[in-house]
């Protein structure tokens, strides 16, 4: 096989484990807003002024998640699948025509693509219906274009480079407006290949990324200025509280986990002592945009926390691009590009192996329904995990209360059990009967479930003074169960 259908078959392997994935692993919270935000019951104008205006995310992908839900995707799985398989599909398709455009990066476009559907974090966000593999494939997109311009002989031309132009357009635009803090990445590297176009003379390929990266960027400030107000009125807090050396710490193992896969290195000792001018140019690029961005990223931490590993998964994808460029000189040796080709699929396919598929919030809902199905008069309650943390008493934990209580009652919809939700300041009164009464958290933080008196006082319940407690604990939640004490149990109470 030649290096190219090596590469076809890896790509094809990790895309059918991302899918497996994404099919079957169980939501969180997050994936839930997302069901919110493209809800349009109260009408499409109700939506965009009472659920994107309010968001704190541009409201592009909200948009996508409308359509598909106008198309009848209202589903988690359904709008994983559709969404990641079509931004995987545009970033491949990019990589095909730009390389056979310029065919001496044919080689670099394969294992860029790769690396990047590789990656950990492309493995973990192909699972969610978010946003973040959108930027992934943006971010890698628009690297695909920076290398075409590092390396062209030849100017843009409109006619014959339509394809090329909107490709590039396109990237750009999805690499700005998709997120506000991974935009920086996409607006530095926009920037970058501007720059490097001008210096090379190549004046319509500088002058359509300065434009659409003006495009963009006047979006991004416009969805800003909108939000702002409502931003002022329902955030006023922030659970992001990583000390400075911690935020480095996220970056440095962003930057580091595309070396999961050290093959690419081996292209370094095969490259000595030859020059390449446009590789020269593109690892300037790239390598400028890295520094500059996580620099300031640091900085604006300081003085407003902003570290969260997925709001900067453009950081390992650049770095994967990086890589790329001593991998692309493996393509003449069979067995070293094959062995890339397999540790890359090995490396995607190992947290599968390890944890096997995820139910995370649908454990907890699985769990109840057994326990409903040995006592089908047990009443279950649920509360906001903000309940258990120091946002509790905030506008965002009530903010939330809308989200919540949508997940709970669609994860327990399949298994034919009610939920009564509590919400934020709410209250409830339960007493455990022949059947017990069980009260559902999720998203609660790290041993949450070790004082269960202030997980029921914290949900405003009452009702369990004298009951029995239990607890059971998943990964990302607890159930806490109360049943009613038998005679002599009370008798021997305080």
């Amino acid at each position: 096989m030649t290096p190219t259908v090596i590469a076809a078959v890896g790509v094809g392997v990790i895309l059918v484990i991302a899918g497996i994935d994404a099919a079957l692993r169980g939501p969180w919270l997050d994936e839930f807003w997302t069901l919110e935000l493209s809800d349009t019951h109260n009408g499409l104008p109700a939506l965009i002024r009472e659920g994107w205006m309010h968001d704190a995310h541009p409201p592009v992908f909200n948009a996508w998640a409308t359509l598909l839900a106008s198309l009848g995707l209202t589903s988690i799985p359904a709008g994983r699948l559709v969404s990641n398989l079509l931004a995987a599909g545009l970033m491949i398709l990019a990589a095909f025509r730009l390389s056979r455009r310029t065919p001496g990066q044919a080689g670099f476009a394969a294992v860029l693509v790769l690396l990047t559907l590789s990656l950990p974090q492309a493995m973990e966000s192909f699972a969610l219906y978010r946003s973040y593999f959108w930027q992934m494939t943006a971010i890698a997109t628009l690297a695909l274009v920076a290398c075409h311009v590092a390396a062209a002989k030849t100017d843009l031309d409109w006619r014959r480079d339509l394809d090329l132009a909107t490709i590039a357009a396109l990237a750009t635009a999805a690499a700005i407006g998709l997120h506000y803090v991974g935009a920086l990445f996409g607006g530095l590297l926009a920037g970058a290949i501007a720059v490097c176009a001008i210096a090379r003379g190549l004046r319509r390929w500088a002058a359509l990324m300065l434009a659409t990266t003006a495009l963009a960027s006047l979006f991004v400030l416009a969805s800003v200025a909108l939000q702002a107000l409502s931003w002022a009125a329902e955030f006023d807090h922030t659970w992001i509280d990583l000390p400075g050396l911690a935020a480095l710490g996220v970056l440095a193992s962003l930057a580091t986990a595309p070396l999961l896969n050290p093959v690419p290195l081996a292209g370094l000792w095969r490259g000595r002592g030859t020059r390449d001018r446009s590789q020269a140019w593109f690892v300037a690029m790239v390598g400028a945009v890295l520094v500059v961005g996580m620099a300031i990223v640091l900085a604006a931490h300081a003085v407003q926390p902003i570290v969260v590993d997925r709001y900067l998964f453009a950081v390992p994808v650049l770095v994967s691009a990086l890589l790329a460029v001593p991998a692309s000189r493996l393509v003449r040796d069979r067995w070293l590009f094959g062995l890339l080709v397999l540790v890359a699929v090995g490396g995607a396919a190992r947290p599968t192996i390890e944890n096997g598929i995820r139910p995370l919030w649908r454990e907890n809902a699985r769990a109840i329904a057994s326990i409903v199905a040995g006592c089908p008069t047990t009443q279950v309650y649920a509360a906001s995990g903000w309940a258990l943390g120091p946002a509790a008493e905030t506008r965002t934990a009530r903010r939330e209360d809308p989200v919540f209580e949508r997940a709970y009652r669609s994860l327990a919809e399949p298994w034919g059990y009610p939920v009564h939700f509590i919400g934020q300041n709410g209250s409830a009164h339960a007493t455990p009967g022949a059947c017990p009464v069980l009260l559902w958290y999720e998203h609660t933080p790290n041993e949450a479930e070790n004082d269960l008196a202030w997980a029921i006082e914290a949900a405003g319940f009452t009702g369990l003074e004298r009951a029995r407690l239990s607890v059971a604990r998943s990964v990302t939640g607890f159930v806490l169960r109360a049943d009613r004490r038998e005679a002599n149990e009370i008798s021997q109470l305080p």
